[in-house]
């Protein structure tokens, strides 16, 4: 196990990102970095349990407390020969400023270590509530702007891997919008952002949409299950027009979360400017968080694909009901100028 003490190397002039669809244990670089929400969750997770079980380590030893770091050689359980886990905020309270911070503990702490030149990692807090374009952004944005504040050594790339294929597929097109309005990146044939370093650069462009910080920006709660039959209509159907009319579009994935899922869950409904609510498949979960943002006076969308999977006690509420993605989205984006 190491620290964060070690002899900083030259300085490059370029680093490449990338962003791409797999196993981030499998993924081809020298350090594989990850969070530690004083929890273990998702890709940290997998990544513990693997390093323990060659190891014989005790879960207890990759417990960081916020702020710190610890590595660790991972005996063949990954393609990294070490890992590194940073402790962080408890995941209910991670957001997108705490992303882009974490994302320039990692570039720091691998240019102190011997032989590091690429490093990997995964958008993290996805599942977790935070939007998921606004997630990759910060924490690309958060290596971009350490690696223009002189931080980096000789790292040459670093590598985001997502291993949900439509993920992977709409933040690498994210990421290309985003960073199309950035000084001094440039995309490779590849499909890679080469970054070159230059003392004119102020900050990542991809943090300031809309003109605001990220953290500052109004957000529409979703409720509606993690399902595989209702991924593209939040997707394509909710999530699209949310953005267009300048909102984050955030929901969390209960079974991925601890045991403040219902604390998390409120905070976001109450912060919310909209809650947008999916009643198709009747979930039981969705009506509780559609009580209490009623019971907030906030102001609630009700969706469904068919009327009669609608319960007694909304029936007598309007509800936009939809057959088609393309007809969700014109109508929840007519919704959302009434509201505004």
């Amino acid at each position: 196990m190491t620290g964060q003490r070690g002899k900083v190397r030259a300085v490059r002039s370029t680093i490449d990102l990338h962003l791409i669809e797999g196993d981030v244990l499998s993924a081809a670089c020298d350090l594989t970095c990850f969070k530690h929400a004083q929890a273990f969750y998702g890709a940290d997770e997998v990544a513990v349990s693997a390093i323990a079980n060659r190891s014989g380590r005790s879960w207890n030893d990759f417990e960081v407390p916020i702020g710190e770091v610890r590595s660790f050689e991972t005996l063949g359980a990954m393609t990294a020969p070490r890992a590194a886990f940073f402790g962080t905020d408890r995941l209910g309270t991670l957001r997108y400023h705490e992303l882009r911070l974490l994302a320039g503990r990692m570039l720091s702490f691998a240019q102190t270590q011997p032989s590091v030149k690429r490093l990997a990692t995964t958008v993290h807090g996805v599942r977790a509530g935070l939007d998921e374009e606004e997630a990759v952004l910060a924490l690309v944005g958060g290596f971009i702007d350490a690696f223009q504040k002189g931080v980096g050594g000789e790292i040459e790339e670093v590598t985001i891997v997502e291993r949900n294929s439509g993920r992977a597929r709409r933040m690498r097109q994210t990421l290309e919008d985003g960073l199309s309005k950035t000084t001094g990146v440039t995309k490779l044939a590849s499909g890679a952002f080469r970054v070159e370093r230059s003392v004119a650069f102020k900050q990542a462009a991809v943090m300031a949409t809309a003109g605001q910080a990220t953290q500052e920006k109004p957000h529409a709660f979703v409720a509606m299950p993690f399902i595989t039959e209702l991924e593209d209509v939040f997707h394509y159907g909710i999530q699209a027009p949310v953005k267009s009319a300048g909102l984050l579009c955030e929901r969390v994935d209960q079974v991925a979360f601890d045991g403040l899922i219902i604390q998390r869950i409120r905070e976001r409904i109450e912060t919310a400017k909209v809650v947008i609510a999916d009643l198709s498949t009747a979930n039981p979960n969705v009506y509780l968080e559609v009580g209490y943002a009623w019971g907030r006076s906030k102001p609630t969308i009700l969706l469904v694909r068919d009327v009669s999977e609608l319960r007694f006690d909304v029936q007598g509420h309007r509800c936009l009901i939809y057959r088609s993605i393309r007809e969700l989205e014109s109508l929840l984006s007519q919704e959302l100028k009434r509201l505004s």
